[in-house]
């Protein structure tokens, strides 16, 4: 059986990011026997005469297509990807009798809506490596699944990969790596799937379930070193949190120094798990950074957004790491339930106070299915029972809506570190390239004071241009 991946994720702000799931799935087939070849849209310049050649010159029994996000959750300049990826699935549909079949993390959240709205013919829910297996055995011995008249979701009892390290590392080999370093500024890896927290906005829990299974350190420096060889020395640690359990974060810093891989890093962080100890131990294993997921800097938001942690521990969690060298982000969401401007200026004003490296800010929360914000939002009428979560809903507290989007325009013009995506304030794709292009890696707010340093040589560029118009010399230079 011959089985093409596709992935439809072309996004590209704030970097286009390496489809880890669809390697993981690419290695499982290749070890099951299947043969497979990958299509990746991110980096193509026309979509469809790269479908057509992939369907042409491999001709697949199965299509499989991997849907990473929905959209960029981000208010109010959001951008859906769903007719993106209806174009990609209808294009396939066209040229090939074979079956399209839906999978990834965004696809698991409203399957039902999304394979309809697609078109595509069956679905896969949580996490794809055994469950694709499964699917393709059915397929191949006609057991029930020939093309349906209608869309089918799969729902497999193994949806959930209990033991991690019986997976194959991901096969990477089919992608670009290279332009997804160049332009993404770094690969990924995972050391760690599933979420315990109860963050009322939260998808991790839903897609991954809320028990955490744990890599074997040795594994993910196999993974590391394999990435090293691929030319790829920089990587981001896509755990919802890397440093819990704190013991497995530590085993996985000593097993890299221990190797001596030379690998610069950055991860997500809960600051409640942070300690100069480990801290060090991340510095001396290559850790550039950490992103901080703070959402608040007042303690009833905190407690709102069901965080487990407090502005106390935002504020030791910044000392440590300011101390010691680390940069780090505190990533914001100001609107939740019950929020108030003033809990938006104490937040303000306490997450400044901590002297980050730089802050990214979301105005208002996407709201998807299951979460315990998908409950707040029913109650208060802002969704039906029949909402299909296709089209983003965000929750903005009613108490600050009308006030957030110029209070937010006229802050920022004071606080340059201040990263807001949904404004496009400070970040931006015409940045986010000059930045790649001479060379950055990593997280792009790492280079919040480069990214500055543009801004100013722009501005003046711009200013002795509108001088040269007005003295009628421009162009005699």
């Amino acid at each position: 059986m011959r089985v093409l991946l596709v992935s439809p994720n072309v996004e590209s702000l704030p970097d286009p990011v390496f489809p880890l799931g669809l390697a993981y799935i690419m290695s499982v087939l290749k070890k099951n026997g299947t043969s497979c070849k990958v299509l990746d849209l991110c980096f193509v310049q026309d979509y469809e005469a790269a479908i057509e050649s992939a369907l042409s010159s491999f001709q697949p029994h199965v299509v499989g297509l991997s849907l990473r996000n929905l959209d960029n959750v981000s208010y109010p300049n959001y951008t859906s990807y769903l007719p993106f990826y209806r174009e990609v699935v209808q294009t396939i549909k066209r040229q090939n009798q074979a079956p399209v079949v839906l999978g990834g993390s965004g696809f698991s959240l409203v399957p039902e809506p999304i394979l309809e709205y697609t078109g595509a013919d069956f679905g896969i829910v949580g996490e794809g490596e055994s469950s694709m297996i499964s699917f393709l055995n059915r397929f191949d011995s006609g057991k029930g699944l020939d093309q349906p008249l209608k869309p089918i979701v799969i729902f497999e009892q193994t949806a959930i990969v209990e033991d991690l390290d019986a997976l194959p590392l991901p096969d990477r080999s089919g992608f670009d790596n290279e332009a997804y370093l160049k332009w993404g500024g770094m690969g990924n890896i995972q050391t760690k799937r599933g979420c315990p927290f109860g963050c009322i906005y939260c998808t991790y829990p839903i897609v991954e379930g809320e028990t955490i299974r744990l890599r074997d350190p040795k594994s993910v420096c196999d993974e590391i070193e394999s990435m090293l060889d691929s030319g790829i020395n920089n990587i981001f640690i896509v755990d919802n949190i890397f440093n819990h359990p704190l013991e497995h974060a530590r085993a996985i810093c000593e097993a890299i120094i221990r190797r001596n891989l030379s690998i610069s890093w950055s991860c997500y962080a809960n600051p409640k798990f942070v300690t100069s100890r480990l801290v060090e131990l991340m510095l001396a294993a290559g850790c550039s950074s950490v992103e901080f997921g703070s959402d608040a800097g007042n303690q009833m938001m905190l407690h709102n957004l069901g965080k487990n942690f407090t502005v106390d521990d935002l504020s030791r969690a910044s000392t440590i790491c300011k101390e010691a060298g680390m940069s780090f982000c505190h990533s914001l969401l100001l609107g939740g339930p019950g929020e108030t401007m003033e809990s938006v200026k104490q937040t303000l004003d306490n997450i400044t106070g901590m002297s980050a490296t730089a802050i990214i800010c979301m105005l208002g929360i996407r709201v998807f299915p299951k979460t315990k914000l998908s409950v707040i939002a029913m109650k208060e009428g802002i969704i039906g029972p029949d909402e299909d979560f296709l089209e983003p809903i965000f929750y903005l507290s009613p108490a600050i809506k009308d006030d957030i989007v110029p209070f937010i325009e006229h802050f920022s013009k004071q606080n340059r570190n201040w990263i807001f995506p949904g404004l496009n304030i400070n970040m931006n794709l015409e940045l986010q390239k000059k930045l790649r292009r001479i060379g950055i890696k990593g997280p792009l707010w790492e280079s919040m004071k480069i990214g500055e340093r543009f801004k100013k040589i722009q501005r003046g560029l711009s200013k002795l241009q509108e001088n040269l118009k007005s003295t009628g010399k421009e162009g005699t230079r």
